[in-house]
């Protein structure tokens, strides 16, 4: 195996690198957390040791990794955003209290979070009535009632999260774009997505097969009987498992006698088949992906002719 020399800021002492970092933009210091474990740490700490935002016109917030040390400074640059439309924080699950909580001086068109839906996250939503495009990937606290006022975010067009917050907020809302899971609990009813104000209601649907299960094809197609593209998180399914492969297989070649207008299949994979794709009159390719081997495939029919698959 071929050795490759350490790179130049490895070899450099920690000290002597924890005051070149203090110089170095937020830019070179993202790029010097990819070096090793021991640089990461020092620009790492570097990079959110002053987080004050330099342009008040800022249009875009993103935090993808957590910074449990910094969130007070990242509280006070959020005050600082006035002209914020985009927000994402990926930083964990109980950090909802860094929200702005009064004198809002942004309008949201984006927020995305992995935040508990606890009191202050629905606070902080209530107060963004130009939402387009939620992602709030935690279901509800338990305990913690959760009130969406029907005159909230009156444009949302995308929504990520549980089915159990769907429920809730699709009605009245356009939503076109939907992203959903459920996998225990009482089973939320999919028939809030015919709720949408959406003229040709949802037209991309994103669900997992647990769900799936625990409710009839007629209902998804009656829920979204404009459909055009669906993807199916087979969550449960395991490739050598052939009573749920089989389970699988039925419940798609059921659904696509309703879907007369989908165009796109996406099954995905976690650690095959493809008769059953003759059901559909104009479904034309459909994708597999292997989430473990990280690789994926296509597979396209033609009118008449059998399914084949097309490499990437």
């Amino acid at each position: 195996m071929a050795q490759y020399p350490p790179s130049m800021a490895s070899e450099i002492p920690l000290d002597v690198l924890e005051v070149i970092f203090r110089g170095l933009t937020p830019y070179d210091l993202a790029i010097c957390c990819r070096v090793n474990k021991q640089v990461h740490a020092l620009a790492f700490e570097a990079l959110y040791r002053d987080l004050r935002p330099n342009h008040r016109n800022s249009r875009s917030f993103i935090l993808l990794e957590s910074v449990d040390m910094y969130l007070g400074s990242i509280a006070e640059a959020l005050l600082k955003l006035s002209r914020l439309h985009t927000l994402i924080l990926r930083i964990g699950h109980m950090s909802s209290w860094i929200l702005p909580k009064e004198k809002l001086s942004f309008s949201l068109h984006t927020f995305s979070s992995e935040f508990y839906f606890d009191n202050a996250l629905i606070s902080f939503l209530q107060s963004q009535k130009e939402l387009k495009h939620l992602s709030a990937s935690v279901s509800p606290s338990p305990g913690v009632p959760m009130v969406i006022q029907p005159h909230l975010f009156p444009g949302l067009v995308s929504l990520v999260s549980s089915m159990s917050v769907v429920e809730m907020i699709a009605p009245g809302r356009p939503l076109r774009y939907v992203t959903a899971y459920h996998t225990y609990g009482e089973t939320p009813s999919i028939s809030c997505l015919a709720q949408s104000t959406s003229p040709l209601g949802v037209r991309q649907l994103a669900i997992n097969f647990t769900y799936l299960q625990t409710i009839g094809c007629e209902q998804v197609a009656q829920a979204a009987p404009k459909l055009v593209t669906l993807t199916i998180d087979a969550d449960a399914v395991k490739p050598d498992d052939y009573e749920m492969v089989n389970e699988l297989t039925d419940w798609i070649e059921e659904y696509l006698s309703y879907a007369k207008d989908l165009s796109c299949l996406v099954i995905v994979f976690h650690p095959m088949v493809t008769s059953i794709f003759n059901a559909s009159v104009r479904l034309s390719m459909s994708s597999f992906y292997f989430i473990v081997l990280e690789q994926s495939m296509f597979v396209n029919g033609c009118p008449g002719q059998d399914w084949y698959i097309v490499n990437d």
